[in-house]
């Protein structure tokens, strides 16, 4: 009787050569594409967070430095502007308000006076000639001629001050004329060689009364330099007194917030100390002090008795 035999168990099947796994999705692929060319996915690689943490840290230290030198550079305007606007402080009130202007109604006054003398000097000259033919007695002739002579001499201002103190007609002629000629003048003293109405019309940031239009031909004429040939009557040397008022203003507002920066400059330690030569004059060229030259005879003397200090530094001290 043929032995029963124990069947043996089967050998495990060898897979055939080849990938195991199933073939990746395009969300795989694109994953293994990352991580072969080290690029980093959702910040796994440390360096560009780092990087990022320190522009992020450098760019208040850049936000205030750009600030800073902002700030800097409109005080130089400040400064400038307040050197070109400074001829302001020199306005003389009175020179170009003319209180004593005369006005329309004592010229008309005056002219009124000035025409019936000279109506009674043309009367009287004609008794005068009327005497002289004889056809009106020779005593009214000769009396006419008398009135004549003294109406005459009132014409003269020292003999007429002496019964009244009102001007004549060319004497206010005159008054007006002398008082428009001190206020160009003056206009031509304060324009100075750069203009200062042009020069100053940035300052309508400080003050938008500066801004209206009436003020646009001063600026204009003010830069071609034909500001002062252009004043002409009383009107238009108080348009520019008006003006200088306006400007004047904004000048004192723009100082103050010039000294305001400043301070607080100085406080955060990126200023300077204002300084005496360096303000009164051009903020684009300020003098630099120069050394006392050293007198030849110091100079020797120094050079005689001062020690050499060249050599050994052993034998100096021994």
């Amino acid at each position: 009787m043929a032995q029963h035999q124990p069947e043996r168990p089967e050998e495990p099947r060898v897979h055939p050569g080849g990938r195991l796994e199933p073939v990746p999705g395009p969300e795989t692929q694109a994953g293994d594409q990352s991580v072969d060319s080290g690029s980093p996915v959702n910040g796994l690689d440390g360096d560009p967070v780092e990087d990022e943490e320190a522009s992020a840290d450098a760019d208040p230290e850049a936000a205030l430095r750009a600030a800073r030198e902002a700030e800097r550079k409109r005080q130089q305007r400040r400064r400038r502007l307040l050197h070109d606007c400074e001829r302001l402080l020199l306005l003389d009130f009175d020179t170009l308000a003319m209180p004593g202007w005369p006005d329309h109604h004592q010229l008309n006054l005056a002219r009124r006076r000035r025409d019936s003398w000279l109506l009674l000097l043309s009367g009287l000259a004609a008794l005068v000639l009327a005497g002289m033919g004889n056809l009106v007695p020779a005593l009214i002739g000769g009396v006419a001629f008398g009135a004549l002579a003294l109406a005459a001499l009132w014409g003269l201002p020292g003999v007429r001050h002496v019964f009244t103190h009102q001007a004549s007609h060319m004497e206010l002629l005159l008054k007006r004329r002398r008082l428009l000629h001190r206020a160009r003048k003056h206009v031509e003293h304060l324009e100075g060689p750069i203009g200062l109405a042009a020069a100053c019309r940035p300052l309508a940031e400080y003050n938008p009364a500066l801004r209206r239009s009436r003020y646009t031909g001063l600026y204009s004429l003010s830069e071609r330099g034909q500001l002062v040939d252009s004043i002409r009557n009383r009107s238009q040397a108080q348009l520019y007194l008006i003006f200088a008022l306006e400007a004047e203003k904004a000048y004192n507002r723009l100082r103050e917030e010039y000294l305001r920066t400043h301070e607080q400059m100085l406080d955060e330690g990126n200023g300077e100390p204002l300084n005496a030569a360096a303000q009164s004059s051009d903020p684009s060229v300020v003098p630099v002090p120069e050394s006392d030259p050293v007198p030849p005879e110091s100079a020797e003397a120094g050079g005689e008795g001062a020690p050499a200090h060249t050599g050994n530094p052993s034998a100096r001290s021994s």
